[in-house]
């Protein structure tokens, strides 16, 4: 969970694009294909391969998380946790002390943690944005933009998509940390149209036997 405060986002690709800028247009059509392409895919699940660099000390770690969305709800799976929301609470279940906190989503909380899904979801309305360039990666034609955060109080400078030339899916988002900490976000699989059930995105204390529940909602009243 060190690394929640990452992901401006999360998560989560681009869904809703009221017009905020008009001063890239190459850039603006890529971006309104990824999201009229991820719409069109939920509900959909994605997994991922996340790396942290602190070009501080030159440490890295990485992680393979699943990521399941549909509208705002998601439930979010990495090594050592998991995270539903249902679209009013959310659920962080530690499995290894088998233990879950409930609370409140922070909306000034833009990470992909707290919400993946404005990873897809809300570029435009935060973010100016530039085209790039192309970059090739094997046979693969990755088309660049940058992302630069309108509220300067964020805690990075800028983010970096690469987007499938060919398809329009999100390849991979670089971010980059005004503290020296990169993170990036690569894209491994995508699976459309999957079915989910609404307790998909609901923890189930039955399904934990002995687990402690910590209520944080009672602290924020």
């Amino acid at each position: 969970m060190k690394y929640k405060y990452i992901f401006s986002f999360f998560l989560i690709l681009i869904w809703f694009f009221p017009v905020m800028s008009q001063e890239d247009p190459k850039a603006e059509k890529i971006l309104n294909r990824l999201s009229e392409q991820t719409k069109a895919s939920e509900p959909f699940r994605v997994t991922f391969h996340f790396t942290a660099i602190n070009l501080q000390d030159n440490s890295k770690n990485s992680f393979t998380g699943v990521l399941t969305l549909q509208g705002r709800k998601y439930h979010l799976k990495t090594g050592d946790s998991e995270i539903f929301f249902d679209g009013e609470t959310t659920w962080n279940y530690m499995p290894d002390v088998n233990e879950v906190n409930v609370l409140n989503p922070d909306p000034e909380d833009h990470s992909f943690l707290a919400h993946p899904e404005q990873l897809f979801s809300d570029y435009r309305l935060r973010f100016r944005y530039r085209f790039v360039g192309i970059n090739k990666i094997n046979e693969k034609e990755l088309q660049v933009i940058d992302l630069y955060p309108v509220d300067l109080k964020e805690n990075y400078s800028r983010i970096r998509l690469q987007i499938d030339k060919t398809t329009g899916n999100l390849h991979s988002a670089r971010f980059f940390g005004k503290d020296g900490i990169q993170y990036i976000v690569r894209i491994e699989k995508t699976e459309p149209h999957i079915k989910v059930k609404p307790s998909t995105f609901r923890f189930r204390k039955a399904n934990h036997p002995g687990v402690e529940v910590i209520d944080l909602r009672e602290s924020e009243e």
